[in-house]
């Protein structure tokens, strides 16, 4: 009969010796006694296991049940259960008794602690540790400079799993789980700092590994919108620069790091999940530099750009040549920097970079003959942002050396074909005398309408061309910037939209009420047979609001429409509720 006196003896021995330790490195999870002698828990090691045990009495283990692969009789897993049930069953509680005190009886926390004797604190601690794995675990890993113990690093991801366990649901941890385990993990990592401070380089870079591994894949199935759990990574790789740059880390410490960054690095996770693999590589970069590992760092750049392909490929292809470039320039091969840079020119950084010092030689001839190149690799990758911004630079080359006809022309690009720019305007209106700026704006809104009715013309599919051509589009932040009202109010008559009337509301309305209220109120009439929902009812009321605070004259045919609307709708409540509004102005 298998009880929990004798299981020992009945188990094979090397299960009994691998179940000893599960129990005794605290990978046994928290007892929880489900029915009445029946315990579940889980057991942490490669892989989580979840067991159960049950006893026909106090003693007679009954059944058992784990969901490891193991076809044996009894697996370690159970094993280690028994021992924690065993424990559990022989904690008898006790009452620790502090020495008296004058101060105890109101005193502090500190007070307390003052109190109680050294026999006291570590009957304390152990008797809680037996209670408590997690305890035990922090209390070991805090003071694991101590002892020091081979299992570290296994103990810390045993621990952060436990935590990222608690906080998870079926595998995904929510928003407000998310904040509550950076919280935790964010405590843990606090000790790594103690001890770089105490100069425990080892169990601090332990840790971090540790916390890079677990959370990493914890954030894969995170709502993480608050950043924080990200947060707590960033935390985790900044301990790790901090036991690099410390001068008292030995070199051994900073040598398995290196070791560890060119490992970690290859890893795409690291760069899928946010800018933790930049982080880590400039880490990576600095311990290069400072072991002199300058072959090993070139090598691995030249490995990982070998790999890398697809659209994402590129970019990381990027960012690593850029450091290669950097690297060789910091340790003083600025030939072999040069040389790269010349092979890298399609890397818009890179030839920016020698846009500049073209330009600050003065030098604008190499410099526009850079971004012209440059306009033209843009141009093959359909990289219209990266055009925009070669043309920019050579906007301010003209502006250098006071080329009136270039900056005229890439003003005026600038100021209209992006959407309507001021600054850009005015920079390009500027070029002209002020005798010849009113025929240069007049040709140029000839320009624009005769460009927009050409390109009318070109529709083909006339269900989803406009009915006429939007000249309003093209030409109406000219008007509005040189206050041509006249010419507004008549393209805004002939596209008399009610969403085309408020767009041009805030400029016409002043000047021209009458002929703005006439537009208006068959658009309201229209609508108001039109519109359905709440929503929409109380959109119409705010518009017609809108109207009468901004032109006096339609507060009568307003309020009769109003009226009428509420007279013809007495089934919409809705309606009749949001209109009403409009008759309280």
């Amino acid at each position: 009969m298998l009880t929990l006196n004798n299981f020992e003896k009945q188990i094979d021995s090397t299960i009994v010796q691998r179940g000893r330790s599960y129990y005794n490195d605290g990978l046994v999870g928290e007892l929880k006694e489900t029915a009445e002698n029946v315990w579940a828990t889980e057991v942490y090691g490669s892989d989580d296991y979840s067991v159960e045990v049950s006893l026909a009495n106090e003693n007679e283990i009954r059944s058992f049940v784990c969901d490891c692969p193991y076809d044996g009789p009894v697996c370690k897993h159970v094993t280690a259960v028994c021992y924690a049930i065993r424990e559990e069953k022989a904690k008898a509680p006790k009452t620790i008794t502090a020495k008296p005190s004058s101060k105890q009886k109101n005193g502090t926390f500190d007070d307390l602690l003052n109190a109680v004797d050294l026999a006291e604190y570590k009957d304390f601690v152990s008797r809680h540790a037996s209670r408590n794995r997690d305890f035990k675990a922090i209390f070991e890993l805090f003071f694991s400079d101590k002892v020091p113990h081979p299992d570290v690093e296994k103990k810390y991801s045993m621990l952060i799993r436990k935590i990222i366990r608690k906080y998870s649901d079926h595998g995904f941890i929510d928003y407000r789980a998310s904040r509550q385990l950076s919280s935790e993990i964010g405590n843990l990592l606090a000790q790594g700092n103690d001890m770089v401070a105490k100069g425990n380089f080892r169990d601090a870079f332990l840790m971090c590994k540790a916390s890079l591994k677990e959370l990493i894949e914890a954030l894969k199935g995170c709502d993480d919108s608050s950043g924080e759990v990200g947060g707590v990574l960033s935390d985790a790789i900044e301990l790790l620069a901090a036991v690099v740059r410390s001068n008292d880390a030995a070199p051994a410490i900073k040598q398995q790091i290196f070791e560890y960054l060119q490992t970690e690095l290859a890893q795409e996770q690291y760069f899928e999940y946010g800018d933790f693999g930049y982080e880590l590589f400039a880490v990576f970069y600095n311990l290069a530099v400072l072991l002199g590992h300058f072959a090993a760092f070139i090598d691995f750049i030249d490995q990982q750009c070998r790999k890398l392909t697809g659209r994402y490929g590129d970019y990381h292809k990027e960012f690593l040549q850029k450091k290669k470039i950097a690297f060789y320039r910091e340790i003083g091969r600025g030939d072999a920097a040069e040389k790269l840079v010349r092979q890298n020119m399609d890397i818009v950084e890179i030839r920016q970079a020698e846009v500049e010092k073209s330009i600050r030689q003065k030098d604008y001839a190499e410099a526009k003959r850079l971004i012209a190149d440059g306009i033209c690799i843009a141009e093959k990758k359909q990289h219209s942002g990266t055009v925009a911004q070669w043309k920019k630079e050579l906007l301010q080359i003209a502006v250098a050396e006071n080329d009136t006809k270039a900056i005229r022309q890439l003003a005026q690009h600038f100021a209209l074909d992006y959407g309507f720019n001021k600054d850009y305007y005015w920079q390009w209106k500027q070029t002209y005398p002020a005798v010849e700026q009113n025929e240069a704006i007049e040709k140029l809104i000839t320009e624009r309408l005769d460009e927009t009715k050409r390109e009318y013309a070109k529709q083909k599919n006339p269900y989803f061309a406009p009915s006429q051509p939007p000249y309003l589009r093209s030409v109406a932040p000219v008007y509005i910037e040189e206050q041509m009202w006249d010419r507004l109010l008549a393209l805004v008559q002939a596209d008399h939209r009610l969403d085309t009337l408020l767009n041009y509301h805030e400029h016409l309305a002043k000047h021209y009420p009458e002929e703005m209220l006439a537009m208006y109120m068959p658009q309201f009439e229209f609508f108001g047979k039109k519109v359905e929902g709440r929503s929409q009812y109380a959109d119409l009321a705010t518009k017609m609001k809108r109207v009468l605070m901004d032109i006096p004259e339609a507060n009568e045919p307003i309020t009769a429409l109003v009226r009428k609307l509420i007279t013809q709708n007495p089934r919409r409540p809705a309606m009749i509720e949001e209109l009403n509004k409009v008759l309280k102005i």
